[in-house]
């Protein structure tokens, strides 16, 4: 094999994951919002009819839990003056590829160790899956939490690089990207006093100053966030702070102490590998490699988020700590730790670890794949069943009713004035509604409690269950004699194990179930039907929905 081919060929398999994941974060999104999505449109909107300018601006800096989410409302609001409406399609495209470029500065720094190019196969393999996949199709987390990791290596990068007015810059916008955002001027303050620039050093403690001003004007304490219940038990804490870089065990462990003592692991080996290299570098009189200092604002960042992340939300457990919208920090973190083992190792043990990374990297990357594609399938299925609902119903049966109450006057004037699209996607294929099946269906009633940092309350779920049906993107239509139109519901296959995969070639475990709050539906008998592969049939099932208070 000749030295070009070799190249090519790493060339393609490092570019190869990341084209992929591009491709499957598009395929699972749709152009409807989700969630939280509502606080980015809502801004589009309400901007509009604001004349002065003051006006606008609190428009774009009001609080969002515990963040002033300037950037991700602007850059909302740009897709919406270029497309003439809010594609959350390429929203999601734009903060993914954000999020990709960080393998850029992975990159350069691996580079900078003059490591062979097929070393480096392994970090697109573990840094781009979907383990953490509120962060592949959930806009306004993705322009969170993924891009403030950008920004922050951005701002590591140019730091190291000794680039201070472009990075002050940058602190800038993290800052209104993500509440963490306020601490990048500390990174750069400390990379300042470092280089011993002392008068730079005071005036970005300035601006600091200024903009945190700024920043905590009539500042609220966020609903998830309680600080006293977390620091209450010192041991949860420390646990949650190590949980949060090793989340990535989630795909192969349920015990979340696993996380924690990989967390551990990874946090500690880059910590100390790092004051090693400072301190070997006073001594010595020479200064950090680039790759060092980078690597340096890196931890400060991660050991920062941490530790916000964990004071604040710990008191719900470590599970809330290893959340999907957070899990992107722990293959971030690996990736680190590889770059670092494999510049450390030894010549002639090089060419043994990077096989061994690559085959391990690639089993997690495709068993990721495998494990977390049926919640981005039910994800994207609620949401286009949801864009129906709210076209035949102003109603979405995925979210609350009070949260139905509160955003629908502004949806609805945001889809009237052409800001939002929403549209129906399966009265058409409907047409022919005369096929009756006696398909066995399971339906139960039930109430769950649920509760956030200020309380905790009953909710009303209706679940529909069957044991027999093969995956097919299916769902199921609800129907009261007394509507016109009746609502739609995703179905949501479970996987099978790896082994029943190789076994019987299923990706998917035969029968569904579906959850749904009844609180958003009148009261009444409903008849079934059910959407299978765009066939539509009508079973002999028929459901009661009982007032919410009974």
């Amino acid at each position: 094999m000749s030295p070009k081919f070799k190249l090519q060929l790493s060339v393609l398999f490092i570019l190869l994951p990341i084209c992929f994941y591009l491709a499957y974060s598009w395929h699972y999104s749709v152009p409807i919002f989700f969630s939280d999505d509502f606080h980015l449109l809502k801004t589009v909107l309400w901007v509009q009819d604001e004349s002065d300018l003051p006006g606008k601006f609190q428009l774009f800096t009001q609080q969002h839990n515990e963040h002033r989410i300037v950037v991700p409302r602007l850059i909302t609001y740009a897709v919406y003056l270029i497309a003439g409406h809010i594609s959350w399609p390429f929203l999601i495209l734009l903060g993914n590829a954000m999020w990709c470029s960080v393998l850029w500065f992975l990159w350069k720094g691996f580079r900078s160790h003059n490591l062979a190019l097929w070393l480096f196969i392994p970090v697109p393999l573990i840094f781009l899956q979907p383990q953490y996949y509120d962060n592949v199709t959930w806009s306004i987390s993705i322009l969170q939490q993924s891009v403030i990791v950008f920004w922050y290596v951005l701002l590591s990068y140019l730091c190291a690089k000794g680039r201070y007015a472009p990075a002050l810059i940058v602190c800038v916008i993290a800052t209104f990207t993500h509440g963490n955002g306020i601490f990048s001027f500390l990174i750069g303050i400390l990379f300042l006093l470092n280089d011993r620039q002392w008068r730079r050093a005071g005036i970005w403690g300035l601006v600091w100053i200024a903009i945190g001003v700024l920043y905590f004007m009539n500042f609220n304490k966020g609903q998830n966030a309680d600080f006293g219940r977390s620091l209450s038990d010192p041991g949860r804490l420390i646990a949650s702070f190590f949980a949060f870089f090793g989340s990535i065990s989630k795909v192969y462990f349920a015990n979340s102490m696993m996380a924690v003592l990989i967390g551990a692991i990874c946090f500690l080996t880059l910590a100390i590998y790092i004051l090693i290299r400072f301190f070997q570098a006073q001594k010595s009189r020479l200064p950090l490699p680039w790759f060092d200092k980078m690597l340096a604002g890196i931890i400060i960042f991660l050991g920062i988020t941490a530790a916000l992340v964990s004071i604040s939300r710990s008191w719900g457990g470590i599970e809330t700590i290893i959340a999907p919208r957070y899990q992107h920090y722990s293959p971030f973190i690996i990736c680190l730790v590889y770059i670092v083992m494999v510049s450390l190792c030894a010549q002639k043990f090089r060419k043994a670890l990077g096989i061994t990374g690559i085959v391990v990297a690639l089993g997690f990357n495709l068993l990721s794949y495998f494990s977390y594609t049926e919640e981005l399938i039910y994800r994207r299925n609620w949401l286009l069943a949801d864009d129906a609902n709210w076209v035949n119903h102003q109603n979405f049966l995925n979210y609350s009713a009070p949260f139905n109450q509160n955003i629908n006057a502004t949806y609805k004037k945001a889809v009237n004035d052409g800001i939002c699209v929403s549209s129906d996607r399966f009265s058409a294929l409907m047409k022919d509604s005369s096929r009756t099946e006696n398909i066995g269906l399971t339906y139960v009633s039930v109430k769950k409690e649920e509760s956030d940092a200020s309380s905790s309350y009953l909710k009303n779920y209706g679940t529909l269950s069957n044991d027999q049906i093969p995956e097919g993107n299916v769902f199921i239509y609800l129907k009261s004699g007394d509507i016109s139109k009746g609502y739609w519901l995703p179905c949501k296959y479970s996987r099978n194990s790896v082994a029943q995969l190789l076994s019987t070639g299923e990706w998917f475990k035969k029968g569904f179930k579906l959850e749904f709050l009844t609180e958003n539906m009148a009261p009444g008998k409903y008849r079934v039907g059910m959407l299978k592969n765009n066939v539509f049939t009508w079973t002999q099932k028929v459901i009661t929905i009982e007032n919410p208070g009974s």
